[in-house]
């Protein structure tokens, strides 16, 4: 966990980190995270734009990206103050979602 002071406050940052290994190439992974960015989006109210080969990903209280390579998807996901409290639930949801597309 990271913090940082912001007008005389603590605020604590949650990452969540998850890699997944893939025979799929970049172009077929890509279309996957997309149904997976769909799917996740869905669930937390996020929006998702393509940056070469990251997809970021934010909303209220989480952003974050999605780095695709040839042989591998890794998400990276950061959690203000509001989220902490659904880690877990947010981690598992986007492990699920990533082993069902991904694996």
């Amino acid at each position: 966990m990271q913090a940082k002071i912001t007008s005389g406050f603590r605020v604590t940052v949650s990452n969540v980190v998850i890699r997944r290994e893939h025979e799929l190439g970049v172009d077929e992974a890509r279309r996957r995270v997309d149904k997976i960015a769909d799917e996740i989006g869905g669930q937390l109210n996020l929006s998702s734009s393509w940056d070469g080969d990251h997809l970021r990903v934010k909303g209220i209280g989480v952003k974050g990206r999605i780095l695709v390579a040839d042989d591998s998807v890794e998400v990276h996901v950061h959690l203000g103050v509001a989220m902490l409290m659904m880690r877990e639930p947010i981690r598992s949801a986007i492990e699920e979602s990533i082993d069902h597309y991904i694996d």
